[in-house]
């Protein structure tokens, strides 16, 4: 992959996402079922894949989306902060290491300084079976992806774009937009699903074959996490997807396959939804595009 060269200024990842939620004890189940790696502190709970990327649940009234974390070149964090302010961006915070800003629908965006990079799927590369004895732990290698709603998808790509150099891949329309890293790299790290408010629609990772999706998915239904979406391939994208709901109105997405983007000869497509979203797997389950969020807050309207 030759990529745009070393004048790109973009993330190259994203590494993280924050959510408040409701109840920790089902929270700290279900995100042990995923295979993740727990730590308690305070009102905090850190879920973290095999490198170090993760989940970051924090005890509230109100379930929500809070934040993400993004990773970027050491050499780029200072880059980022100039376009950010050139955009107009709050910056909230700005170190050698760290650049901290206020993002689309008062979204808290975390960008760290780091050199990891985000191991590489191998989704068709099937070795030899073991025996059921002796199947692997198939653990998440890496948060994947996030698909976030937005109040205003044309102004969250703007801001994504302009300031933190991402790139369109493929979209539905205003509805639904994938994007990659200006780098290259996976098809999307970010997802921007249209809604009247904002909200996490799900948070995948990465399991590096569809052995290891298969694998983690009868680990959650033999915990009693059986319903979501999968197993099935999608178009955009062209990756293996297994859903699963989570305690709080959203989706795990356990994947592998995605598309590898060249920046340079990566032609972005605009499609119709009904020929985009998935080549084969059941049929879409009902209510499994609806931003719950939303639905809360409706409710707290009518409540209030």
């Amino acid at each position: 992959m030759t990529g745009r060269g070393p004048t790109t200024l973009a993330v190259t990842r994203v590494s993280g996402v924050t959510l408040d939620i409701t109840d920790r004890d089902a929270a700290c189940k279900f995100v042990a079922a995923l295979g993740l790696e727990l730590a308690e502190a305070g009102d905090t709970v850190v879920a973290s894949a095999a490198d170090g990327s993760s989940m970051t649940l924090r005890d509230a009234p109100r379930r929500r989306l809070t934040g993400l974390r993004f990773d970027c070149q050491p050499q780029d964090i200072d880059g980022l902060a100039d376009a950010a302010a050139a955009f107009g961006a709050t910056i909230l915070g700005h170190t050698a290491t760290t650049l901290v800003l206020d993002g689309p629908d008062g979204l808290l965006l975390e960008i760290r300084a780091t050199a990891s990079a985000t191991p590489r799927n191998e989704a068709l590369i099937l070795p030899h079976a073991p025996l059921h004895s002796q199947a692997p732990d198939a653990r998440p290698l890496a948060l994947s992806h996030v698909a976030i709603f937005a109040s205003n998808p044309p102004g969250a790509l703007e801001f994504y774009s302009q300031v933190l150099g991402l790139r369109m891949s493929d979209q539905c329309g205003d509805g639904l937009m994938f994007l990659h890293s200006g780098h290259g790299g996976d098809h999307h790290i970010l997802a921007l699903v249209g809604s009247t408010t904002s909200g996490l629609h799900h948070y995948s990772w990465e399991m590096g074959t569809i052995d290891g999706i298969g694998l983690r998915a009868n680990r959650l239904a033999e915990a009693g996490y059986v319903r979501g979406w999968g197993l099935g391939r999608h178009v955009l994208g062209s990756n293996f997807f297994h859903y699963i709901a989570d305690p709080w109105g959203c989706h795990a997405e356990l994947t592998t396959g995605l598309d590898q983007v060249d920046p340079a000869t990566w032609q972005a497509g605009d499609h119709d939804p009904v020929d985009a979203f998935y080549l084969w797997g059941p049929p879409l389950p009902e209510g499994f595009i609806a931003n719950a969020e939303e639905h809360e807050r409706s409710l707290a309207l009518a409540e209030g």
